[in-house]
């Protein structure tokens, strides 16, 4: 339909500016401040164009904002096992998992992978809650990052960044060498750590050399703390919504030989709290550790209990935890002559019974030793941490062989005391045994790994041995039950004591 204008109105249409709106059919759109411009009556030339064009750029962007929120959907949908492959090598293994080395798909890129199994000892919340701390934690260059988690349905996987320098007692152990500067570094670093955590609130309450990880292979330098299982988490004031820096905390936990004193007073119900302070002491135990390679307090029931290995024993506990509440240490002039006065003031701050007079994690940080450059002394620490390990692992291994040690054990025994050779004599075969055994273990590249020339022998295990049960020599131990055996077992008895003590005083 066509409508004809007089010209006196057709020239006023023209006037208004209305002509060219009337002849695109389009409404004109409602005046906005941002289509003006110097005159507030007249709309822009472009006026319409321009807001057809932001509407559609508008719907542009709504578009593809849907399309990203799709596919960020689809990605949170996916299964550990759709992103991840196994490399197949193991980092550490706990009673409720393990920590495994994963690769992921897009990236070719190694995580270390904590695997939690669920079950009714670890609760979800538990797991939530370690989660939540790291998340508080993410950016800190001294404290493990967390870079996602899974929750499917029998397996939390945690992913993390992965360390390759392993743990800190271990990279020690593996360089041979450590000087009390370096040890005054790596202190900074944690204390720098648990600085952060305590100003959030947050105790670890598990420091300890497993729980502080070496960065780089062969580097010392920087190190991260990680392992938040046992972590108080952040408490938050009601009153003000915000976190309560110093908590109460009222649950005793953490690892026997770093337990600071208060914490053993809670768990013997001497005292209902502690606070963050017990992770200053646990570093003043590590610390304690790194000069000279052995714990400030150090117990032995006499027993052969097992507890240097792990296993509980209620008398060395209890003679553990009467050391840490006394409080009690010295620095043995023998192993620390060479150690500076600095190094000691700093320890003798740390391990204070009263945590208010304790050091706070600030204070170790502005400390003389870990400020100044320390001196360059050369440390016996990783010596003495090797022979250690060497000692627990063959202790370990005559625990886990019983028959075979008390074996090993005679034939020490027959070495340094000749008078007791004539009992063996008697008996040939097992003299030669005992030969081809001791060739077995300490000349573990010899080709000899049999027993009078048999062939069919069960499975080797460490140090060429095979299982007591199934040996040659176990068979014909059974076979000669019947001789000897009231004084064989004396001669056990008072061979493996006087053995155990050597073990033990060279230990510590």
């Amino acid at each position: 339909m066509v409508f004809t204008l007089s010209n006196g109105l057709q020239s006023t249409v023209d006037e208004m500016g209305l002509d060219r709106t009337c002849r695109s059919n389009v409404s004109p759109p409602r005046p906005s401040s941002l289509l003006l411009e110097t005159n507030n009556n007249t709309l822009l030339p472009d006026a319409t164009a321009m807001s057809v064009a932001a509407n559609n750029a508008a719907n542009v962007n709504n578009c593809q904002r849907r399309r990203k929120k799709k596919r960020a959907s689809e990605f949170c949908m996916k299964r550990f096992s759709d992103l991840y492959t196994p490399t197949g090598e193991t980092l550490g293994e706990g009673s409720q998992g393990s920590v495994q080395t994963y690769k992921k798909m897009s990236s070719n890129k190694e995580y270390a992978v904590k695997i939690i199994e669920k079950n009714q000892h670890k609760s979800r919340n538990k797991v939530l809650k370690e989660i939540e701390i790291f998340h508080h934690c993410r950016g800190h260059e001294n404290i493990l990052q967390l870079i996602e988690y899974f929750e499917e349905e029998d397996k939390f996987f945690v992913v993390f960044e992965k360390m390759e320098g392993g743990t800190l007692f271990e990279t020690i152990e593996r360089r041979r060498h450590l000087t009390e500067q370096e040890a005054s570094l790596v202190i900074r670093d944690i204390a720098t750590a648990l600085h952060f955590l305590h100003q959030k609130g947050i105790a670890h309450r598990d420091m300890k050399p497993e729980n502080i990880l070496c960065t780089r292979p062969g580097h010392l330098t920087p190190v991260k703390i990680c392992d938040f299982d046992l972590g108080s988490g952040v408490i938050v004031d009601s009153r003000h919504a915000t976190p309560v820096t110093t908590p109460e905390l009222q649950t005793p936990v953490g690892s026997a030989e770093f337990m600071a004193p208060e914490v053993v007073d809670v768990w013997q119900d001497m005292a209902w709290s502690y606070d963050k302070k017990c992770d200053l002491w646990s570093l003043g135990i590590i610390l304690y550790i790194m000069l000279c390679g052995y714990p400030p307090f150090y117990v032995d029931c006499g027993q052969d209990c097992g507890w240097n290995h792990g296993e509980p024993c209620q008398d060395c506990q209890d003679l553990l935890f009467a050391k840490i509440q006394g409080g009690v240490f010295d620095f043995v002039d023998e192993d620390w002559a060479t150690i500076s006065d600095e190094a000691k003031d700093l320890i003798r701050h740390l391990l204070v019974k009263d945590p208010h007079h304790r050091y706070s994690a600030a204070q170790v940080l502005s400390h003389p030793w870990v400020t100044n450059e320390s001196p360059m002394t050369l440390l016996a620490t990783p010596r003495v941490l090797q022979r250690n390990n060497s000692i627990k692992e063959l202790q370990k291994f005559a625990e886990n062989a019983m028959s075979v040690n008390r074996m090993i054990l005679r034939h020490m025994s027959i070495t340094e005391e000749r008078e007791s050779c004539q009992f063996f004599r008697d008996d040939e075969d097992l003299e030669d045994t005992f030969v081809d055994h001791e060739e077995t273990i300490f000349h573990m590249d010899s080709s000899d790994n049999g027993s009078d020339g048999e062939t069919d022998q069960a499975p080797i295990l460490w140090m060429g041995l095979s299982p007591p049960g199934s040996s040659s020599l176990a068979q014909r131990r059974r076979r000669k039950s019947t001789l000897r055996c009231s004084s064989s077992d004396d001669d056990d008895q008072s061979s493996q004591s006087s053995v155990t003590t050597r073990f033990a005083s060279a230990m510590f």
